[in-house]
């Protein structure tokens, strides 16, 4: 009976000590997805920001964000200085909309991963196979926890593209940090570039949540004026 009440206060210091806080990160990539899908080239390169807390993305024209969790993205127009809300669920049908039905049907395999680096961060390859010459290279790393907020948006943009992409795309582990077009028309062409990792979040609360001098717009065509 002593020996097991000993175990136990003993045990005590290590059950209520508290679960160790995840690492806070800011990464940041560079999106080009225009040159191969021109219904793009009217926002521009985009530059991501990935939180623990959300995802921000920057462009010429319009700005946008989403916290982990959130059912809708906030669209910004700086210049007219409008904000409204988006559900995320729509921006698939956003997108197919845009894109028309050229990729709709368009279904690759997977082939064998293969481990490797992008930058200095420890990565591994995905390759989408759509036909003999025609392939896309996803290059995903663990050197984040996998972004919950990140992975759904960038599901439902390429689910507007091509449904078959979005669902093989839905297995692979990780957090995409270089993906690489290989078509007849486009070789070794980058959709997405890793700009930078730091394990520093102080711009977070800034980059996830609307500037004070923003308005609210009731419909997201009023931000396309």
């Amino acid at each position: 009976m002593r020996c097991g009440l000993i175990l136990a206060l003993l045990c005590l210091p290590a059950l209520a000590a508290p679960a160790p806080q995840p690492r806070p990160y800011h990464l940041t990539l560079e999106a080009d997805p225009a040159a191969p899908f021109p219904f793009l080239s009217r926002f521009g390169r985009a530059t991501l920001h990935v939180y623990a807390s959300g995802v921000r993305a920057e462009t010429l024209w319009l700005n946008g964000f989403s916290r982990t969790g959130s059912t809708a993205i906030t669209v910004e127009n700086p210049l007219g200085r409008m904000y409204t809300e988006v559900p995320v669920t729509n921006v698939g049908s956003i997108v197919e909309k845009l894109a028309g039905s050229e990729l709709r049907n368009a279904t690759p395999t997977l082939a064998t991963p293969m481990a490797g680096r992008v930058g200095e961060l420890a990565a591994t390859r995905y390759r989408l196979i759509y036909g003999p010459e025609a392939y896309i290279d996803i290059w995903s790393t663990h050197a984040i926890p996998e972004n919950r907020q990140f992975r759904t948006l960038v599901t439902q943009f390429v689910g507007g593209i091509s449904a078959g992409t979005a669902t093989l795309a839905k297995t692979i582990p990780g957090t995409p940090i270089y993906v690489e077009l290989n078509f007849r028309r486009f070789k070794k062409l980058p959709l997405l570039r890793l700009r930078s990792l730091s394990y520093d979040n102080s711009s977070e609360t800034d980059a996830l949540k609307v500037s004070s001098f923003m308005l609210h717009a009731s419909l997201l065509d009023n931000l396309w004026k």
